[in-house]
């Protein structure tokens, strides 16, 4: 557990202090920017636009923090030969727990502080609602699924490219898996729906931990539901862990 706590700490000081989290905060305030022009544009729905693009300037920013941040630190450490010293004072298990927990804090210091700015620009603009919050609330559960995958990607590929691309396209296709589902389900092929069924299931199912609809229309969340995708989101990320625990130790063996 102090193994753990240790690599923790060190990869929060790390993902920090690199210009990654920096470069994706001026992202962020850019987009957030660009939400106001189009704020302006959007007459008689300004405050809805608003919401709806802060939001997803905050997921998209802390998307591109998740690739970048977590393949280039994993692969850096591989190449300057860091993994070894870590793995020569630290168990392979707790060398990955410590940094996909480092991540996970990360981001969620991200999303707090993007959420936090992006409410001041809605209460000066007269379109911030409380559910607003629930909204990042499913941000950092679907960010954190994807923590999961991409720390999986980097142990499985050896170029950081491939895993980089890998991470990109599990989240484009699991935000369009529902909508290609449905199509499939009007088709006479039935091979085509069986395989689009099995790919719906295992990729992570964001339809249902996406929050930013109910945020952007100020609907509220059951306590139950929010304990439903919760616990989704942590089985998800508990089986990519371990695929990434057997992938490593395999690899490192």
């Amino acid at each position: 557990m102090n193994s753990v706590k240790s690599l923790l700490l060190i990869n929060i000081k790390q993902g920090i202090r690199e210009k990654t989290f920096w470069g994706v905060a001026f992202f962020f305030l850019f987009l957030l920017a660009f939400s106001l022009f189009l704020g302006e544009l959007s007459i008689g729905e300004k405050e809805v636009a608003l919401r709806n693009i802060s939001l997803c300037a905050i997921e998209i920013s802390c998307l591109f923090l998740v690739v970048l941040g977590i393949v280039n630190n994993f692969y850096r450490e591989k190449e300057t030969r860091l993994k070894e010293v870590y793995l020569s004072y630290f168990p392979q298990t707790s060398y990955l727990a410590g940094k996909l927990l480092g991540y996970l804090v990360i981001c969620f210091t991200y999303i707090l502080m993007a959420s936090v700015l992006s409410g001041i620009v809605l209460v000066f603009n007269k379109a911030f609602l409380w559910q607003y919050f629930w909204g990042c609330f499913g941000i950092f559960l679907k960010i954190s699924l994807f923590c999961g995958i991409c720390l999986l990607f980097a142990c499985i590929f050896e170029y950081p490219l491939l895993a980089t691309i890998a991470t990109v396209f599990a989240y484009v296709s699991s935000e369009f898996s529902l909508s290609a589902l449905k199509i499939v389900a009007v088709s006479e092929n039935v091979v085509m729906k069986i395989a689009m069924r099995s790919l719906y299931h295992i990729l992570p199912n964001t339809d249902k931990i996406d929050l930013k609809y109910q945020a952007i229309y100020g609907q509220n969340m059951s306590a139950s539901f929010a304990g439903y995708i919760f616990l989704y989101v942590l089985a998800y990320i508990l089986l990519t862990f371990t695929l990434s625990v057997l992938v490593f130790v395999n690899k490192e063996h």
